[in-house]
């Protein structure tokens, strides 16, 4: 009887710590590092995420991947940073609403109007039947937003994939943003963060200019009224040369009385 339940016990699954709390769980970290190596010594995963450097970013991708409950490469491949912001590719945040199953449909699109007057608006139907929209996306708003004269943009010769990929990261930041987990999409990271300024950062640099550039300026100093008052005055007698002048035989009878 006592070696069957010993059996039992051995038997018994061991629960494999969640890779959510990676970093509050030692061991769920010491799991994800050992996984963050194998997976950073690949050449299949993306650059960001190979050798010593990326084992940071095998870190939080392997984390993402467990809230997602998805592969970590398939977060790694579709994972982008555009200036310094994690953001998703448009593609992946379209695939992650239809995987999701949350909604009894996939997620479509819209049109109204062309060229110009060009608009669209993702939505979905629940189980419900019910019709969920995201916010209207139109070539005018593009305009406004300033996203069609960036440098390098798709809107101009790509108008209708930009406004499908922008109408459903509307939708997922707006309908399912735990979905996302409030990420923008590679493109809109791109436009937004070209003309985005914190107003800390800007204070900090104002700061840091004046403390290089302190000094730095050689002012001419006015002369001070006391070194002036020290300038010894010359006797009358010294011309500018510092040379004693002779004085004439008429100034010096002047100056004396006959004692006689």
């Amino acid at each position: 009887m006592t070696n069957q339940i010993q059996k039992r016990k051995m038997a018994e699954p061991v629960e494999s710590p969640s890779l959510n709390n990676i970093w509050t769980d030692q061991n769920a970290f010491q799991t994800a590092m050992r996984m963050a190596n194998a997976l950073s010594a690949s050449t299949i995963v993306p650059r960001d995420y190979q050798g010593e450097n990326g084992l940071g970013n095998c870190m939080i991708a392997l984390e993402m991947a467990s809230r997602l409950n998805t592969s970590p490469l398939m977060v790694m491949q579709n994972l982008y940073v555009v200036n310094g912001r994690p953001s998703w590719s448009s593609q992946y945040i379209i695939a992650m609403i239809n995987n999701s199953k949350k909604y009894r449909t996939e997620l479509q699109f819209e049109f109204e109007g062309e060229g110009e007057t060009l608009a669209c608006t993702a939505y979905v139907e629940d189980y419900s039947g019910r019709t969920i929209k995201g916010p209207k996306i139109t070539m005018e708003m593009a305009k406004a937003e300033g996203w069609v004269s960036k440098n390098g943009s798709k809107w101009k010769t790509m108008s209708e994939v930009m406004i499908r990929y922008r109408a459903a990261s509307f939708f997922g930041r707006l309908n399912c943003p735990d979905m996302i987990m409030g990420l923008y999409s590679t493109e809109e990271a791109a436009e937004i963060d070209a003309d985005f300024i914190v107003v800390d950062d800007v204070a900090d640099r104002v700061e840091k200019e004046i403390i290089e550039n302190a000094n730095s300026v050689v002012l001419n100093p006015e002369p001070h009224k006391e070194d002036d008052e020290k300038i010894e005055e010359r006797p009358e007698n010294v011309n500018e040369d510092g040379e004693i002048e002779k004085s004439s035989q008429e100034t010096l009878d002047l100056g004396e009385e006959d004692p006689y």
